[in-house]
Order: structure tokens, then sequence, then C-alpha cells
């Protein structure tokens, strides 16, 4: 045998003494991972609270945002606050079981992602509700951008677990005209890789070292904080929003389609969501959607609602009919249900002063909102739970 030859019979034994090196540190790192599995299944001694699942909230996270440019309906600065279940709020109580716990659920109009801590409708909202009722807990569960669809995935997979007694559910805009899941309401489950945090939460559905090791994480790194130089959420000057007006036969043509396409999946997801609610023993509460525009002219700026552009090749006359017959789906499985509907869409006033753009609310928006809800919630909350009322009898509830 050659020199040649021999140099490479050593070199391949060597690269296969390697490879047998990296397959049995291979094998051994997966017999490792399996044996912890296997142990954390049978007994886990961290005592976790919270096991991971497969919605992926931002737990103990805070954002300080700046509101650099506007017309001054915002604050300027604004800090955002989740909490360790990764909403807005307080942090439960020891003894959640015996207090009265209400989560509000909806999309960028129940986040308030514009507004402070105590300035969001749900924030107020637990505040008026507190001076009625003791051991009062509320927290704000609203994802921008997510539609009945990922509502229902947020039930199915962390509320049905957190099991709050009563659940209040802003809907119908995120629903317009969507046949399926979107980006906003698919971010929050499955196998997520754009953090170290994210994929253990999303593979904790499957395994308890993962849960485990995104609970530590949690724990050791509990706060990251981002400073948003940004222009979102934006604030719209409504005189300059253009005239648009849309013909009889279009507006007739654009309810149809929404009619004929759109409208009963909407109601059928809603009806799920119901079913979810009763299935665990938890009280849904059903509010319409307001919104700015529509018929008639804005006290505050003078502009006509109805004849601005909004979207979607609609006028503001338009798109309220349209957002109607989703709102009316609303107030309709309530009906049919026995589920009390606040119906917001009637009741907020159509003036700019409570909104900062066409959908979403000023501090004085979230504040009148949130005591529209009030006034109609708590003889409810009186009648199906008077133990915890302040008042010496419970105040006449409104039927369904």
């Amino acid at each position: 045998m050659t020199r040649k030859e021999v140099s490479q019979t050593t070199m391949r034994a060597r690269l296969g003494d390697v490879a047998k090196n990296l397959l049995v540190l291979l094998v051994s790192f997966v017999v490792v991972l399996s044996f912890c599995e296997l142990i954390l299944r049978v007994y886990n001694p961290l005592g976790f609270r919270i096991k991971g699942n497969k919605i992926i909230l931002p737990v103990n996270k805070k954002e300080i945002i700046h509101h650099e440019h506007g017309l001054g309906k915002l604050d300027k600065i604004v800090v955002h606050q989740r909490n360790s279940l990764g909403f807005r709020g307080p942090e439960p109580s020891a003894d959640f079981s015996r207090d009265l716990t209400i989560v509000t659920v909806g999309g960028s109009t129940t986040e308030c992602f514009g507004l402070a801590e105590d300035k969001t409708w749900p924030h107020v909202l637990g505040v008026n509700l507190q001076r009625r009722f003791t051991r009062l807990w509320l927290n704000n569960a609203g994802l921008s951008g997510n539609s009945t669809f990922g509502h229902g995935i947020l039930m199915q997979d962390y509320l049905v677990k957190l099991n709050p007694k009563v659940v209040i559910f802003l809907v119908g805009i995120n629903d317009l005209g969507i046949r399926g899941e979107r980006d906003f309401d698919q971010r929050i489950h499955g196998v997520n890789l754009r953090s170290l945090e994210r994929f253990l939460a999303s593979a904790a559905v499957h395994s308890e070292l993962a849960a485990a090791g995104v609970n530590l994480y949690r724990y050791y790194f509990p706060k990251t904080v981002m400073i948003n130089n940004q222009n979102d959420p934006q604030e719209i000057d409504f005189k300059k929003l253009p005239q648009f007006e849309v013909s009889g036969e279009a507006r007739a043509a654009i309810i149809k389609d929404h009619q004929d396409h759109y409208v009963r999946p909407y109601k059928a997801r809603l009806e799920k969501l119901l079913a979810i609610c009763r299935e665990h023993n938890i009280l849904p509460v059903l509010l319409t959607q307001p919104v700015l525009y529509g018929e008639g002219v804005d006290e505050a700026s003078g502009v006509d609602l109805g004849h601005r552009f909004v979207a979607r090749d609609m006028d503001g006359a338009t798109a309220w009919q349209v957002l109607d017959l989703y709102n009316g789906v609303t107030r309709e499985v309530g009906r049919e249900g026995g589920v009390v509907v606040i119906d917001l869409a009637r009741e907020m006033p159509k003036n700019s002063a409570y909104y900062y753009d066409l959908m979403h609310y000023t501090n004085a928006g979230a504040a009148r909102m949130a005591d529209i809800v009030a006034a109609q919630l708590t003889p409810f909350l009186a009648q199906k739970f008077p133990g915890y009322y302040r008042g010496s009898s419970a105040p006449q509830a409104a039927a369904p």
C-alpha cells in the first residue's frame, strides 16, 4: 500500500470516528431530553401555575410609544404594559376562583393600543364596576386585528383554562368580508420561530420540557422595554378625508355581496364562541361595534360622515350599512341565545371628539364607551353574582 493510500485510509478512519462520536452525542442528547420530558410529565417540581399553550402572547412586556405627530388627540407618551398572562390589566389574585373575574375580548378597538393603561375602555370599565362590586378583577385580552377566528383560538387555548366568570366580546369590525383566518388570527398558534421565547411557547403545547423552558425564560427575563418612535396609530384630520359618494346600484351590490358570502359564516363563528362559553360555564356578553362613519354630520368637525371615502370603494354611509349587517347578526345571536347585547353601535355618539380615526377611541371616547357598558352591565352582574354586589338589592337588568 502506498503512502497516499495509507493517508487516505487513515483520514477515512478518523472521519468515521468523528461521525460515530457525533452520532453518540446526538443519541445521548435525545435520550437525556426524553428522560427529562418523562420525569416532568410524571412529576414537575417547578410548580409553574401556567403551562405553555398554543397562544403566543407577549407576557410581561412593556412598550413606550411616542406619538410625535398628530392633532393632539393622543397622549404624547403612552406606556403599553402586558402582565404575566399576556393581557393588559392587573395580575390575577392568588384566590382567582373566588373573585368576580371578567375578560374583554376583541381586536384593536378592545386592546386600545394607542391609549395608556388607565385610559382604555376596559380599564375604565373595571374602575366603574369596582365601585359597585367587591373582589372584581378585569383584564383586557384584546389583540389588534383579531377576528372571531382568533377569538375562538384564544378561548379554546387559553381562556377556558383561565376560566373567568364573564367574557365580554366586542366583535364585528374585523370580520367584514373574510372567509377564513387572517395573519392576525394565525399569529397566536402554531410553531413560531421568531424568537426563543415564542418557539418554546409554541412547542410547549406538546412538551413539558419546553413548557418549563418558556416559564424559566419568562422568569429570568421578565420585561423587554421597547421605545417606539412611531406615527401609528395615526390621527386623522377628518376635514381632509376626500369627498366620495357611492351610487345606489353600487351600494346595493356591495351589501348583497356581504349578505350572500360573509354574514352567515360570521353568525356561525359567533354562535361557536357562545357554545365554548356555555360548555365551560362562562357567561358571555356581546357588544356591537361602534364607528365614527355613517349618516349625518360630525358635530365636532362639521364633516358629512356619509359622503367621505372610508375604504374599499365605500363612502361612510355604505360602510356603515355594511357594518350594521354584522352588528345586526350580533344582536340576533344574542337574542336567540339569551345573551346580553350592549348595543354600542347605536348608543355611542358619532362625534370625532371620541375618535382619533374612523373607529379607534380617544381618551374621552374610551371613557364614554366604558360608561355605557357599565350602566348596562351592572344590573346583569348584580343579578348573576349578587354575592359581590355592594348594593342592598340588585337593580333590574334589561332583557337580552
